[in-house]
């Protein structure tokens, strides 16, 4: 027999329910849009984009690569989904949720036997095979392929919460007007700068320090003559770095120098860390999660063979008369897919997807009406 609370609960859950369904039932067809589109829209040689929303195949090549979080695979871009286990009391409701979805990447080409065409990954959906599948806590993850450690995988937890919050921080800078003092707006550009590489890694440090450098240096030169001679040949030596870019090695080098000779064994080690030497990796930046996670990675490969679905626009940095154009995510047109699948494979999956997310939705708010309802004596 149910009590007045249980009542509630269910109250509770069902208009919960009711309003995932609608979310669904809508979003599915947002993705029959997508899936018409693609659908409709005919494949062509990359020598023959026009601009605008194309659909092209190949071959992914590139000089740049990063290497995949979980099982070390050089790779173009990448996709992990994290899962945490989250008990609850007497086992009810137990059970793998979704915890974040981490995704990064760098420009590639992708070429036919007509030409090649640039391809900034960031903002895709991708639609990629499977490269590694583990969880923290088994005994065994060289079994399954996976080349990073347990401690690696935690700390890859903590990394992928500092991008996500690195990417909001970027669209909330995106999203601003460009600022009247240049010098502020000088700022703001080079932390979107910073921000186009992962929270934590030797890019994104120097990015960051490329920023800070400016008042770094007026901060050095306000200390005056120190009376310590060690530590005034430390801060003469620092000095020195400013000769250099900000975010070259050789400043990073002459940085983390002056800090050792200073007597600051942190700061040292610090910079070091953000020139990825002495032995360091990118996730010792970040302190390990704690719980139980699973990984599932998905990576897009140097050579393998993608259909890219998106919009075709100038490519601001060509290499050659040739690398004219790039795709990216458009901003009229928001759809852009890189799938390893073939044409109709995929066309068939993103339908299938739309009409499941629609009749799902569908039924799912039916349902929880009809219970509401049925709770309210309305029914």
């Amino acid at each position: 027999m149910l009590t007045s609370n249980d009542d509630g609960k269910l109250i509770g859950y069902s208009l919960l329910g009711f309003g995932a369904g609608i979310y669904l039932f809508f979003k599915g067809f947002r993705q029959f849009r997508n899936y018409r589109l693609i659908a409709d829209t005919p494949e062509i040689p990359i020598r023959s984009i026009p601009m605008g929303f194309v659909e092209i195949h190949g071959n992914a090549q590139g000089e740049k690569n990063v290497q995949s979080p979980v099982s070390h695979t050089p790779c173009f871009a990448y996709k992990v989904v994290i899962e945490k286990w989250e008990s609850r009391s007497q086992g009810q409701g137990s059970g793998w949720k979704h915890h974040r979805t981490d995704v990064d990447g760098v420009s590639f080409y992708l070429a036919d036997a007509g030409g090649k065409v640039l391809v900034d990954p960031g903002g895709a959906d991708l639609d990629l095979p499977q490269t590694a599948r583990c969880e923290t806590g088994m005994s065994a993850l060289s079994s399954s392929g996976v080349a990073a450690t347990q401690q690696e995988l935690l700390q890859y937890v903590t990394q992928a919460d500092a991008h996500f919050v690195g990417g909001l921080a970027e669209r909330g800078l995106k999203f601003m007007k460009p600022l009247a003092d240049p010098s502020k707006e000088e700022k703001r550009q080079a932390f979107l700068g910073a921000l186009q590489h992962t929270p934590g890694s030797p890019d994104f440090m120097r990015g960051m320090m490329t920023m800070m450098a400016p008042r770094l240096k007026q901060q050095i030169e306000s200390m005056g003559p120190q009376s310590d001679p060690k530590r005034e040949e430390a801060r003469q030596m620092a000095l020195r770095a400013f000769q250099h870019s900000p975010d070259s090695p050789e400043f990073m080098a002459a940085i983390q120098s002056a800090a050792a000779m200073a007597d600051e064994p942190e700061m040292a080690r610090q910079f070091t860390a953000m020139m990825g030497g002495g032995g360091l990796s990118m996730p010792n930046f970040f302190s390990g999660a704690s719980g139980r996670y699973r990984f599932t990675e998905y990576c897009l490969v140097p050579g393998g063979s993608y259909d890219v679905s998106g919009t075709c626009v100038e490519n601001p940095q060509p290499q050659d008369e040739y690398d004219r154009n790039m795709i990216v995510k458009g901003t009229s047109e928001k759809v852009f897919l890189i799938s390893s699948k073939a044409e109709k494979q995929l066309e068939s999956g993103l339908r299938r997807r739309a009409v499941g997310m629609i009749l799902g939705g569908a039924a799912l708010s039916v349902i929880c009406l009809a219970i509401l309802l049925a709770k309210l004596g309305w029914l």
